[in-house]
């Protein structure tokens, strides 16, 4: 029986052995298999990421040249309006007495209106954006207030014309009157102290 004992003993520890064995050569096979599926991951991530930074370059490369090309045609129709605006003040001017001091003003805001058209039309959007940063460069104060200047001007124009557009009026009779619910009890009228 010993024998037997011994055995079994022996094919147990040879089938545990061999269990060892099967059971380390399948986990290398699924760390091998693991490290692949990461490495494999690892290379889509790359590949999406780099994608992605070729597509926003090109969106925004695409998105810079939209806007320059729409500055541009901005600046050329200020250009124009500017240019009519200097062609109808040349016409005023010409209808004008020829000893009015009207006339000479006039024919001086025709002519820079003309000079400032054809700067707009050569030298466009590019330049005058060159042109105000050397400006600021040499004079920041004269550039800040001069902005200040324009920004207060932009808000008073943007409010007047909020308010022909009637948007920033208010109906009549409600000048001074508190806004209250539409269910609120009306207040009692102030008599005043007797």
């Amino acid at each position: 029986m010993s024998e037997m004992t011994n055995e079994s003993t022996g094919r147990a520890q040879q089938a545990g052995q061999t269990a060892r064995q099967e059971a380390s050569a399948t986990a290398g096979r699924a760390r091998q298999g693991a490290g692949q599926v990461v490495g494999t991951a690892t290379d889509q991530v790359r590949a999406v990421t780099g994608e992605a930074r070729a597509q926003a370059g090109a969106m925004a490369g695409d998105l810079r040249t939209r806007v320059s090309e729409e500055a541009e045609s901005q600046t050329r129709r200020g250009a124009q309006v500017m240019r009519q605006w200097a062609d109808d003040l040349s016409g005023l001017a010409d209808g004008a007495d020829a000893d009015s001091p009207a006339r000479s003003l006039v024919t001086q805001a025709a002519d820079r209106g003309h000079r400032a058209a054809d700067y707009l039309d050569t030298r466009g959007v590019g330049g005058l954006v060159d042109d105000l940063q050397d400006f600021a460069r040499r004079r920041p104060g004269a550039f800040l207030g001069g902005a200040v200047v324009a920004g207060f001007a932009v808000g008073r124009l943007a409010k007047a014309g909020s308010k022909a557009n009637g948007s920033g009026s208010a109906p009549p009779g409600a000048a001074g009157a508190r806004s209250r619910p539409a269910d609120a009890a009306p207040e009692p009228p102030d008599h005043g102290e007797v």
